[in-house]
């Protein structure tokens, strides 16, 4: 597997920066009138993909033109390769809309994810495989579909979409687990070069990715089919589904990769993290430098406050008890935990690795402290400053152990509890 960031798998913003923002806004109302008169065509689209039988040619071609219309335009490749034997079809997933695109071109049914209405579900697509119930329940009815329907079964094996621009999340392993030939088909996205409008991004919303489908003037989806492809005698499943992957890569052009979908989800997490923090930051000194009053101004008139974040507060609860860590640290672990118990105890466990503050490299911000204040009791300072190196390696360990103690024990007298 070849190693590739994963921030390098998502785009961060639907709209480029710079000059190419230009024809995004100059072309901004003639779009929002497009998406509203679409938004009404929609609706009879789905009214008709639920009269129509599903396998008719009519429907085919009726959904085609209506969808052109929509803006959304399907063509294929290599559709000699398409095997009606092949009861799975594996996809790369790039956006929201690519099931739609596969079934225009290859009436098939994919396992829902929701609680919808069974007609509502017939019209989307989906089928209920009792996804939500395990892996083991969709296996099994998976299975039975494929004996049963003649309809083949639709997997995004990712699991989650990516900008199809560097490599492919991890597969999963359940489409490959049915004992029938899998049919990879590979799913680009063409958009006009003018407009640079992202079809999916990290942590958007399914309905406005539908949305800018709407707003744009066309979307172009070219379906490649590849050779159908069979287990090997002997060959695991693990290694079925990582073939396939190499495979389906190999013919994009990009990276078969050892990220998950659950690898996505926690990016997601990290990165809102970071730009909530980077919004409130700002703010914060702001308020810090320029304290407001409310009220006239008087000689005699006392500050008001200043007024801080909740993660600066928590912050500083931790830091009162644990003086030596780090308040940059500090601050690091509890925009991921959230909670000031659980931070002193990562810090306290060394789970989260830190360089001991000196006791003079950063003095409290909410007291004052006199040069002639004495050491405390508990002071873990050497002694000396001992010559060989082994020495004050060990030093050093007796004085991190001694501060962890002191800490934990002025935890618990804080918190009250029993030692």
């Amino acid at each position: 597997m070849v190693q590739v960031n994963i921030q390098d798998l998502f785009d961060n913003s639907r709209f480029p920066r710079g000059i190419s923002l230009l024809p995004v806004l100059l072309y901004f109302p003639v779009g929002l009138v497009l998406a509203v008169l679409r938004i009404f065509i929609g609706l009879h689209v789905f009214l008709l993909s639920c009269i129509l039988p599903k396998a008719s040619l009519i429907r085919s071609v009726v959904l085609r033109i209506m969808c052109s219309i929509l803006g959304i335009c399907v063509t294929q490749k290599n559709q000699e390769n398409r095997d009606l034997a092949a009861r799975v079809i594996v996809t790369n997933f790039i956006s929201t809309l690519d099931h739609l695109a596969v079934d225009l071109a290859i009436p098939c049914m994919m396992p829902s994810v929701w609680d919808l209405p069974i007609a509502l579900n017939w019209m989307l697509g989906y089928t209920p495989m009792g996804v939500k119930e395990g892996r083991d329940v969709l296996i099994q009815n998976a299975k039975r579909h494929c004996q049963d329907s003649s309809f083949p079964i639709l997997a995004h094996p990712e699991g989650a979409s990516t900008n199809g621009k560097v490599g492919l999340l991890k597969f999963s392993v359940w489409p490959f687990s049915l004992d029938q030939p899998v049919q990879p088909v590979l799913v680009r996205l063409f958009r006009p070069r003018f407009l640079h409008v992202a079809p999916s991004v990290l942590g958007g919303r399914w309905w406005l990715d539908v949305l800018w489908f709407l707003f744009m003037p066309y979307t172009h989806f070219q379906l490649r089919i590849l050779p159908k492809v069979m287990q090997y005698d002997k060959e695991s499943t693990e290694d079925f589904t990582k073939r396939v992957q190499q495979l389906m890569a190999h013919e994009l052009g990009i990276a078969a990769t050892n990220h998950t979908s659950a690898d996505k989800v926690e990016y997601a997490k990290r990165t809102l993290v970071r730009q909530q923090a980077h919004v409130s930051s700002p703010q914060t000194s702001r308020k810090e430098l320029y304290p407001t009053s409310h009220g006239p101004a008087s000689p005699t008139a006392t500050p008001q406050p200043v007024v801080e974040t909740r993660l600066n507060t928590m912050a500083r609860q931790v830091k009162e008890v644990l003086p030596h860590v780090p308040l940059d640290v500090i601050r690091v672990n509890l925009g991921t935990t959230k909670d000031v118990d659980l931070t002193i105890t990562n810090l306290l466990e060394g789970r989260v690795k830190f360089t001991l503050e000196t006791p003079g490299s950063r003095l409290p911000a909410a007291s004052s402290v006199s040069p002639q204040a004495s050491p405390s009791p508990n002071s873990t300072a050497a002694k000396t400053f001992s010559k060989s190196p082994k020495d004050r390696t060990l030093s050093l360990q007796e004085r991190k152990k001694a501060l962890i103690e002191n800490a934990r024990t002025k935890y618990k007298e804080k918190h009250g509890l029993s030692t």
